[in-house]
């Protein structure tokens, strides 16, 4: 919901905390020049490979920013609500822990980037998963439009929380993608307020890329739609043996 005034800072802390949860930040080595393919586009990312395939602030736009130290610390937030679903509260956890896949990666690295303007934050995932781990967690992710179109939820401090999950559109990228925008309004401090969140991902092969981005000026759609896509090209280079510039 629009509000003519400025939200108050608490807000901005509450969203900080956690409804974006920055994983820990690795930064992926760069080096001029492009190195031999070795590797099937298919194949499953090592570890050194997912660091790789991490994009940078200059992938978004100059108003990104790495955040310092990588990450902030889970608090109590409304991402940590109940939901009145089953597969709705799944999709609050797996905000929180930011894999959207569900399964545990066999390979991952992470990043976090903030845009101070719009208190916005993001998150950026890449991990390696079995193929049928990855089909299955795009599967999962494709319900939720229909699966969690309403709900309710408590907040972590006994707010009520009206909640909706919405498919989103996003640029041709990888074998498969996906997107959603979770929308919440409560109450903070009297006001009624709305948190948009996007979350998406992008597969190729075994490895998905996976986004999530939003804050109280509202989630950046072309943002998430950038973060997919130069993250998808970054990763089939990557995959393909080349060694992407930093």
């Amino acid at each position: 919901m629009d509000r003519s005034s400025s939200p108050p800072r608490c807000l901005a802390t509450v969203l900080a905390a956690g409804i974006l949860m920055a994983t820990a930040a690795c930064s992926g080595g760069s080096s001029s020049g492009s190195a031999t393919p070795s590797a099937s586009p298919t194949a499953k990312l090592t570890g050194s490979q997912a660091e790789a395939a991490l994009i940078s602030p200059s992938a978004l736009g100059a108003q990104w920013n790495p955040v310092s130290g990588g990450g902030t610390g889970r608090q109590d937030t409304l991402l940590h609500s109940k939901a009145n679903k089953a597969n709705c509260q799944t999709f609050l956890d797996r905000l929180k822990s930011g894999n959207l896949m569900g399964a545990a990666p066999t390979a991952k690295a992470g990043e976090g980037f903030t845009e101070p303007s719009r208190h916005a934050r993001m998150t950026y995932q890449v991990g390696s998963y079995s193929p049928a781990d990855a089909d299955k967690g795009m599967a999962w992710l494709k319900t939720l439009p229909n699966v969690c179109d309403g709900f309710t939820a408590v907040g972590g401090s006994g707010n009520k929380v009206v909640a909706q999950v919405v498919q989103t559109s996003l640029p041709k990228a990888g074998d498969d993608r996906f997107g959603v925008r979770l929308s919440m309004v409560t109450t903070v401090q009297g006001l009624t307020t709305t948190l948009a969140l996007e979350a998406a991902a992008a597969r190729i092969g075994p490895n998905v890329i996976s986004v999530t981005n939003g804050g109280l000026g509202g989630a950046g759609h072309a943002d998430t739609q950038q973060a997919i896509q130069s993250g998808a090209q970054r990763l089939q280079k990557v995959l393909s043996g080349q060694t992407p510039p930093g």
